[in-house]
């Protein structure tokens, strides 16, 4: 073969193979997200780790009680920092300034959700009164908001300062078709006091507040 001929096979041989190469490199790349349907995995976003039962013992005296509880101070740190999660904090706001968890919203339960007498005491502001068990609605609106700050579609992790307070307001919760499954008493803010917990607590006890409750706009019944 003459050294032409040579030449030119071997440029032939060298631009197919560019040619290869160009066309891989152009070829999409398998997409590994699931879709509907189809046997693929998702390798980039880790499922959450299921929740146990709300209560360990659906027969306990006092059902809702922190020490009924599958989530306490001796496990909350496996359940921290979740998008499935609803993490509320119902002591009164002087007390949440002084110290809470950094990712615990707020909701004071005696100042805005419940009094034994706010149905009869007009100067009284709380959404419900009556008992626990069976709650009197004071204003027209009072279930809607009551749904608007303990949000039906999430799991509800509520504290307060010993655990008596989620009790009641569990009880509350209860009574106005929550599904008890999704909600869980984690006890009191006094008990949380494990070194593990300390990097997620707000401790400012030189930190005082006053707060003044009310709600505007709702119609009284």
């Amino acid at each position: 073969m003459s050294n032409l001929r040579r030449n030119f096979m071997g440029k032939k041989i060298i631009v197919l193979f560019a040619l290869t190469l160009m066309l891989a490199g152009c070829t999409p790349a398998t997409d590994t997200k699931t879709n509907a349907g189809t046997d693929t995995t998702v390798a980039t976003e880790q499922k959450l780790a299921e929740l146990p039962a709300s209560l360990v013992d659906e027969n306990a005296e006092v059902l809702y009680a922190s020490t009924n509880s599958s989530i306490t101070v001796e496990n909350l740190d496996e359940y921290m920092n979740r998008s499935d999660v609803h993490y509320i904090d119902i002591r009164d706001y002087s007390d949440y300034a002084a110290k809470h968890f950094k990712n615990f919203e707020i909701i004071p339960y005696f100042g805005y959700v419940f009094n034994a007498e706010a149905h009869t005491d007009s100067n009284m502001v709380q959404l419900f009164g009556g008992t626990p068990e069976e709650p009197v609605a004071v204003y027209e609106e009072s279930e809607s908001v009551l749904n608007a700050l303990f949000p039906k579609d999430k799991n509800l992790f509520i504290m307060c300062e010993k655990g008596g307070r989620v009790t009641q307001l569990m009880q509350i919760l209860d009574a106005h078709d929550y599904d008890m499954s999704k909600i869980y008493n984690i006890g009191g803010m006094g008990q949380y006091t494990d070194a593990k917990y300390k990097d997620m607590i707000t401790d400012s006890y030189e930190l005082t507040l006053d707060a003044t409750y009310g709600f505007e706009g709702l119609t009284r019944k």
